[in-house]
């Protein structure tokens, strides 16, 4: 086999030199597209790097760190002008990886280089006996998606992100005919196979979601708590029907979450009666976070006060079992 020779502008991070430059790289990358959780995610980079930038070890890899910054730069000049993130996903129990955080600055664009951190990623991944590899792209960003469909990656996902807009409150105004109330314990398996359904395996080890913090149980109820989290649930009905269930959870770093359970059949309905139940209902409507099938319910979101915050594609590649890079 003929070896892989890559860029000598390429190399791994070094967790102990590069935190900060990685951090205002992606600030200057992203900008004007950077929501809550992004600016968290720098606040923790840049964090992390004043508080253990002594004690981080020099030398290690996705597959040895606990940190979530591992990757490739590239650097000119001493400067880092592009980078990528890869993390090995613990979650999962094939061996499979996430991409994140591919950044160049700017005035580089255009050179390739996105492209060959996107193929160093591959062949590391590749080289660690890795089988498959996640990441996600904004819809409206054609020109990454060409890159990463061109490496061999295929779309399987399209996902909105809605959040609330403190300027569009609208007051309780539930769907006609529709009547919500408090979770019901007997309402839990159809909200369980509706959440599996919306928020399947291969896209919720990306969200703070866990069916075991729902589940209508008063030791979950103590655990949650213990733990720092808050739920609160509740069901909608048309003519004793179930048409929907929304369970609020606090307890994240700069938003709360919303995790809608309903049916094709119904969810403008039931969107349309839960969401403003719950933003009247809440202590702070304007951190609440709803990920959701693209182009689902679009309607009724926006009717109830939310608004598009993006709209990812989930992409991924599958690693053959017989590949063995020379690298």
């Amino acid at each position: 086999m003929i070896p892989v020779v890559f860029d000598p502008h390429i190399r791994p991070i070094n967790l102990r030199r590069d935190l900060v430059a990685i951090a205002d790289l992606i600030e200057v990358a992203f900008a004007g597209q950077m929501d809550v959780e992004g600016r968290e995610y720098l606040h923790h980079i840049r964090q992390v790097s004043r508080s253990l930038g002594g004690y981080i070890m020099d030398g290690t890899t996705p597959e040895t760190s606990q940190l979530p910054f591992q990757g490739y730069l590239w650097e000119e000049d001493g400067r880092i002008i592009g980078n990528l993130t890869l993390i090995l996903v613990r979650k999962q129990q094939s061996r499979t990886y996430f991409i994140a955080n591919v950044a160049v600055l700017p005035e580089h664009r255009g050179r390739g280089i996105a492209r060959q951190l996107t193929d160093r990623a591959i062949a590391h991944v590749q080289a660690h006996q890795g089988r498959r590899i996640y990441l996600q792209v904004r819809a409206d960003n054609n020109i990454a998606q060409h890159i990463y469909r061109s490496s061999g990656f295929e779309d399987f996902s399209c996902r909105t992100t809605w959040v609330f807009s403190e300027h569009r409150r609208i007051g309780e105004a539930v769907s006609s005919g529709t009547k919500v109330t408090r979770r019901n314990r007997a309402d839990w398996p159809q909200q369980k196979e509706w959440l599996n359904q919306t928020y399947p395996s291969e896209i919720s080890w990306n969200l703070p979601f866990s069916l075991d913090r729902l589940k209508p149980d008063l030791f979950n109820n103590l655990k949650n708590f213990l733990n720092g989290f808050s739920t609160r649930t509740w069901s909608a009905r048309q003519d004793d029907r179930l048409i929907g269930v929304a369970t609020w959870e606090s307890g994240f770093t700069g938003s709360d979450y919303v995790w809608l359970a309903t049916s094709p059949a119904w969810e403008d309905d039931a969107i349309r009666s839960l969401i403003p139940v719950i933003t009247t209902r809440v202590f702070r409507p304007q951190k609440l976070m709803i990920n959701y099938p693209v182009a689902r319910g679009s309607a009724a979101f926006s009717e109830c006060g939310m608004r598009e915050l993006n709209t990812l594609v989930w992409m991924k590649k599958e690693i053959p079992l017989d590949y063995s890079p020379v690298i």
